[in-house]
């Protein structure tokens, strides 16, 4: 009876012990930029980890997520995040989308039409409604074995130099750094496009690499970038649409389906916040300026008008190398310019209709 007994007892044990086992995972949070340089990535930190943990609580759901967070590149440099999640280095990952325009290709669909607007909430609100209508929006995560939890852009990206830019004429025979499809931005500018990204944009203006870049304002502060590049055009590129924060596949199936609900929810929280985030910061970053002694410049309507014709319509170009690959890049472009237009934004130029 006593040998039953310890037995029963060491089997509940064992039991409780695997049953406690199983509702405990760690998962590592990835991001090749240091939180303070971007509010979404600083919102990663302080939204979406506390609120999925706290929502879990709420709901009752027996299962606890030990969070491991590795920012700045500690594990994966930004160009390397999507194939880092994808292999599991990284189980969640800060995901900028500019720096796959192959891999995810319909992510790049605002940078290849610029000038359209420069209310990110407005535009995000925009690229939800792709998301949820256009199927091959999220085709092209399953084929990487990713999960999109949420989506965020940046405030709009602006042009700092090292030299006085007041029209798109000035720019002839610089060099200028930018990252991905932003590089097509240059085209009709006789300006010499240079692929670089946010880690290198201070050290490669301060050492001649290249004579200005093109960033969003919001980054000024944690970046000091106006002090490598005192002059600032305000161009109104328009907001972008250009991180997502994404999940690991596999790892993503082993919660349970209550806390993968709650993943998806809060993530599609975190990148609404981070819109409002982007665009105080982005002003801030405007009023930063005068720390840093730079000088600002705002391009009238006439001169962005003819910025954004002096390029050949990147847009319809991008769509029509879509179509070659068997994605549907003419009706994404037109679904984008579309609601654009119904959430009322007056596009510089209409990319759809040329």
């Amino acid at each position: 009876m006593i040998a039953r007994t310890l037995g029963a007892a060491l089997l509940l044990t064992a039991m409780t012990t695997s049953a406690f086992a199983q509702q405990r995972v760690t998962l590592t949070v990835a991001a090749g930029q240091p939180p303070a340089a971007l509010p979404s990535l600083a919102l990663v930190n302080k939204f979406f980890i506390p609120e999925v943990n706290k929502r879990i609580k709420d709901a009752k759901i027996d299962f606890v997520i030990d969070w491991k967070e590795a920012y700045a590149g500690s594990l994966l440099k930004p160009y390397q995040m999507l194939d880092g999640v994808k292999d599991g280095l990284a189980d969640i990952g800060f995901m900028p989308t500019i720096f796959f325009p192959d891999k995810l290709p319909l992510e790049n669909i605002t940078l290849v039409a610029p000038f359209l607007t420069t209310d990110i909430v407005l535009l995000s609100r925009v690229m939800n409604r792709l998301h949820d209508t256009l199927p091959a929006f999220t085709q092209q995560y399953d084929k990487f074995n990713l999960v999109r939890l949420g989506g965020t852009g940046a405030d709009s990206f602006e042009l700092l130099t090292t030299f006085p830019v007041k029209s798109i004429d000035d720019l002839k025979g610089h060099k200028i750094g930018t990252a991905g499809a932003a590089l097509a931005w240059l085209r009709g500018t006789g300006a010499t496009p240079v692929q670089s990204n946010m880690m290198e944009y201070y050290n490669s203006a301060k050492n001649g690499v290249f004579e200005g870049f093109i960033v969003f304002p919001s980054s000024f502060p944690a970046m000091k970038y106006p002090e490598a590049a005192p002059y600032m055009a305000k161009v109104g590129f328009g907001a972008q649409y250009s991180v997502v924060l994404t999940m690991n596949k596999d790892s993503f199936k082993k919660l349970p389906p209550a806390v993968q609900k709650i993943m998806h929810e809060v993530g599609r929280e975190w990148g609404a916040k981070s819109d409002e985030a982007y665009m105080t910061a982005g002003e801030k970053g405007y009023k930063s300026l005068d720390g840093f002694k730079a000088k600002l410049y705002v391009f009238p309507e006439e001169e962005r008008r003819k910025w954004a014709f002096a390029m050949p319509n990147i847009a319809k170009e991008w769509a029509a190398s879509m179509e070659k690959q068997g994605i549907p890049g003419n009706q994404a472009l037109k679904a984008l310019m579309d609601e654009a237009r119904s959430a009322g934004i007056k596009p510089v130029r209409n990319w759809d209709r040329e």
